[in-house]
């Protein structure tokens, strides 16, 4: 019986219901409004009424049919896609969009440790194309694409 609760799928429908409930508490200000006339808050709480309902299913699927075990946590992942995300907050305006990209995408691939170049080239030069398309071109959003000094 304690290794069901111990499962993956118990724990994270146990995160997703616990995530829904903060995401309720939140929104608990928010005019909610109805289907014809949405308020601010009527999205928030669909969105977090799907996460309990999805959680719960999850966690009752896990203690009836069992499930995998927790692996042992691994640091290297988690650290390298925790620095690739801070560097991309910390050093877009300074280095612009194209560098901060590139190495915001080579700072999450070094998280599987098995880098190899052409894959993570190509994979650097689709980014920097669809997100300069989008976001540059197609949205016009003012964002710097080389640093100020260039």
């Amino acid at each position: 019986m304690n290794r069901i609760f111990a499962s993956k799928d118990f724990l994270a429908g146990n995160l997703y219901m616990a995530f829904g409930l903060l995401g309720l508490w939140l929104a608990r200000t928010l005019e909610t409004g109805s289907a014809n006339a949405m308020g601010a808050g009527y999205f928030p709480r669909l969105v977090c009424g799907l996460l309990i309902i999805i959680g719960a299913a999850l966690a009752a699927t896990s203690v009836v049919h069992g499930g995998e075990g927790l692996e042992r946590g691994k640091w290297r992942p988690f650290a390298f896609v925790t620095l690739s995300c801070l560097a991309f907050a910390l050093l877009l305006r300074p280095f612009g969009l194209i560098p901060t990209l590139v190495l915001s995408t080579v700072l999450a691939r070094l998280a599987d440790g098995n880098i190899r170049a052409i894959p993570l080239l190509l994979l650097c030069l689709i980014l920097v194309v669809a997100n300069v398309g989008i976001f540059v071109l197609a949205l016009r959003i003012v964002i710097p694409l080389w640093p100020a000094a260039l």
